[in-house]
């Protein structure tokens, strides 16, 4: 092993060079790796904003589309009150937690790699290779560049060099904006202030991967707000549609899955029929556990995608949503016949299916060609030989990816050459050993979180890789010496069956960069056991120090507790319940009076609850409750009735509550009329048949009035199906009940 200290430049401070700099510095004995970070902005971060005011590449109050738990390192634990899907800033925060939590190296910001010149002795594996020659350009100093030279370089630049804009809607009328630019639609529609007001009514958002369903899914939450608010930024907006343009059909996940979405029957031959009151989770909680692999080694699920285990997938997908989504008006977002035997691809948004459900979103299959010929303000979408015009647009919204051949331009031709560079292939533009961390043939060259959507955990694991083959680990070497997935990393670049994710396997990243690096998942039970979640705090060296060893088990412990709250206090589902109601219902309601002053009867219409911001900073979610139909009293007397509440949801107590609106705009909140209690089932978790959904109860008193009131959300999946809503309403002037049934 040798001794002397080694220095390591790494380019890029977001995550991965966070991470890799961390890891080189901690891990290791003291004096090991001498580790200078440049970043080109003046802050920490990359993507992740780390303020509400950022205006980056990433929307400060978009939230993450996995969880805390997921979305963090193995050493730092989030706080325990943070949301379970943090906003895009706090991730900022965090990371700037982490530099104050693990220092000991340099961080240069505003500090720009322009050119990075290898040793001579660049492919060689001998132990006195020369220096790399890294220069590197300063944005607010007199000395406008200064030359360094480091024993090892990691490129931490991520995959988003540059949005990419397909040059289809050259000289547009309308504007055209990458979805990255995106923060509000207001701008949108007026360019950021150069129109006075936009020329058509509808907005165009291309793209059927996660940005184009998170973009499609923000504007219409944007529009329905500015519709059913007293704020109103957007003018017209109720006039307002928005169109998505998809290739294929895709699956939509909500940030909260069930973890039990099936009951089995009591034997092996009975049905398995749909769990009517599930627990939740987290999505990752639920979808990364190494409980869902076959007996035996692990392997790589992702890659290439074979018909069986494509229609594996999509099985458990129909399982957790409890739909196939045939049912929600879009036909082409459908998973069903030939699709579920091609390779699926995921996607996550609480609203987007909602939206669909009651056409504020409509999805057009196909691919933007031109703009219309002779039509203003139009787009062509071409699918197998025909065309659909969509005109009157406002603006078009590219949620198109990022080249990230930008994030490579340091590196010299014959570098890139040699690793095979593709800037054509947005899965692997770089052909490299040990799951996309290093070439075996330019060993000190590294490189942490470069590819297609990197998990946090796997960007650590990467980096531990790295400091375990440049100290001179046996061990490290003689998995990169074996390693000989070059040559199916390059027919991936054109494989038709490739996966969404090629590096998408969690478990399998995990476990098998946890063999190369010498480090054993904890098991908090039986140590034989390969069960349970994947996650960071799960895989930590055993030479770890104090610090690392108690912010891990604070991690694990709020994981714990995670699940405990899930299985004993009904913990998300008041979220799940939430989320699920947005959108139109069929309403009958029956009244029965015990007063011959107040008459009975039924009503029948529609409700519906249509979202919008949270009008209080208590809140995280908000509908606009609106009730319309027709009342017949026994005696045969009908008239037109409509009522108005607003739902909210907050997350740090987990509630759902109902509110009174004020009368005078019907739009504002007014008072609290009652906070539901879910009703968590007796000991054993038994429902009192499997006909029965999830129960919650309120009350409240109103002046001398009391009104009790009664739950009832039937599941299917990660959807209520059907609910109910009982009251019970006793007064010096009131005796009667209410039985509501909402149904789709």
């Amino acid at each position: 092993m040798s001794t002397r200290t080694k220095t390591v430049c790494v380019i890029g401070a977001g995550p991965a060079g966070l991470v890799a700099a961390k890891t080189l510095t901690h891990d290791h004995p003291k004096g090991t790796f001498e580790v200078t970070v440049f970043e080109k902005s003046h802050r920490i971060g990359g993507l992740w904003p780390t303020s509400r005011e950022d205006d980056g590449l990433v929307n400060p109050d978009m939230c993450t589309n996995q969880s805390r738990h997921t979305v963090s390192f193995s050493d730092l634990a989030w706080p325990a009150s943070s949301l379970a899907c943090p906003k895009a800033w706090q991730v900022g925060k965090y990371l700037e937690d982490y530099v104050q939590f693990y220092p000991g190296y340099s961080i240069k910001t505003g500090t720009k790699v322009s050119s990075v010149k290898p040793p001579p002795d660049w492919q060689t594996t001998q132990a006195t290779l020369g220096k790399w020659i890294v220069h590197v350009q300063h944005a607010d100093t007199a000395e406008s560049s200064e030359v360094y030279e480091f024993d090892h370089v990691v490129v931490a630049t991520g995959f988003f060099g540059k949005p990419h804009i397909p040059d289809v809607l050259p000289g547009f009328p309308a504007p055209v904006w990458h979805s990255s630019k995106l923060r509000d639609v207001s701008s949108l529609l007026t360019d950021n202030g150069r129109v006075s007001s936009p020329h058509g009514k509808n907005i165009v958002v291309v793209g059927g991967q996660m940005s184009g369903i998170e973009t499609a899914a923000a504007i219409a939450l944007q529009v329905s707000s500015s519709v059913n608010s007293t704020h109103r930024p957007i003018p017209n907006a109720a006039e307002i549609k928005i169109y998505n343009v998809i290739q294929q059909p895709f699956w939509v996940m909500p940030l909260t899955l069930p973890n039990n979405p099936i009951i089995d029957g009591a034997s092996p031959e009975a049905e398995k029929i749909s769990n009517p009151a599930p627990t939740f989770l987290p999505l990752d909680l639920v979808t990364y556990n190494l409980g869902w692999k076959p007996p035996g080694p692990l392997k790589n699920s992702s890659g290439h995608i074979s018909p069986e285990a494509a229609k594996f997938t999509h099985d458990f997908m129909t399982n957790y949503l409890g739909t196939d989504q045939s049912g929600i008006g879009a036909n082409h977002l459908a998973i069903a016949g030939d699709v579920r035997s091609e390779p699926p691809r995921l996607t996550a948004s609480e609203n987007y299916v909602e939206f669909v459900r009651s056409g504020d979103i409509k999805t057009i299959r196909g691919k933007v060609a031109s703009a219309g010929a002779g039509q203003p303000n139009s787009v062509i979408v071409e699918d197998d030989g025909t065309q659909q015009i969509i005109d009157n647009v406002a603006a078009v919204v590219l949620a198109t990816g990022f080249d990230a051949s930008p994030s490579l331009n340091f590196l010299p031709g014959e570098i890139l050459q040699h690793l095979s560079f593709d800037e054509s292939s947005s899965e692997f533009p770089l052909a490299l050993n040990v799951h996309s961390t290093v070439k075996a043939t330019i060993p000190s060259l590294g490189f942490v979180g470069f590819y297609r959507s990197p998990y946090w955990g796997v960007m650590e694991m990467q980096a531990r890789f790295l400091g375990k083959l440049w100290s001179g680990d046996a061990q490290a070497q003689k998995v990169l010496d074996s390693d000989d997935t070059l040559d199916s990393v390059v027919e991936l670049r054109t494989d038709p069956r490739i996966a969404q994710f090629p590096m998408g396997d969690y478990a399998y990243l995990m476990e098998s960069f946890g063999a190369a690096v010498g480090i054993q998942r904890q098991e908090p039970h039986d140590p034989e056991a390969r069960t349970g979640i994947v996650l960071p705090s799960r895989y930590l060296y055993s030479h770890a120090n104090n610090t690392q060893k108690e912010q891990a088990a604070l991690a694990l412990s709020i994981v714990d507790s995670t699940f405990h709250a899930s299985s004993t206090r009904g913990a998300f589902v008041a979220k799940a319940i939430f989320r699920s109601l947005q959108g139109a219902w069929k309403l009958s309601r029956s009244l029965k009076s015990s007063l011959s002053t107040f008459p009975s009867g039924t009503f029948t219409g529609s409700a519906r609850f249509l979202p919008r911001f949270p009008t209080a900073p208590a809140f995280d979610s908000e509908y606009l409750y609106i009730e319309e139909g027709d009342f017949v009293t026994d005696t045969g007397m009908s008239f037109r009735a409509t009522r108005r509440y607003v739902y909210r949801y907050r997350e740090e107590t987990d509630t759902l509550s109902l509110w009174f609106v004020k009368t005078d705009d019907n739009l504002g909140v007014d008072y609290l009329f009652h906070e539901m209690e879910i009703l968590v089932p007796d000991a054993g978790g038994q429902q009192e048949s499997r006909r029965s959904g999830w129960r919650a109860k309120s009350s409240h008193l109103c002046i001398a009035d009391t009104y009790d009131v009664e739950y009832e959300f039937v599941f299917k999946g990660v959807n209520v199906q059907e609910w109910r809503q009982e009251y019970s309403v006793k007064g010096p002037n009131k005796d009667y009940s209410i039985k509501n049934t909402y149904r789709r």
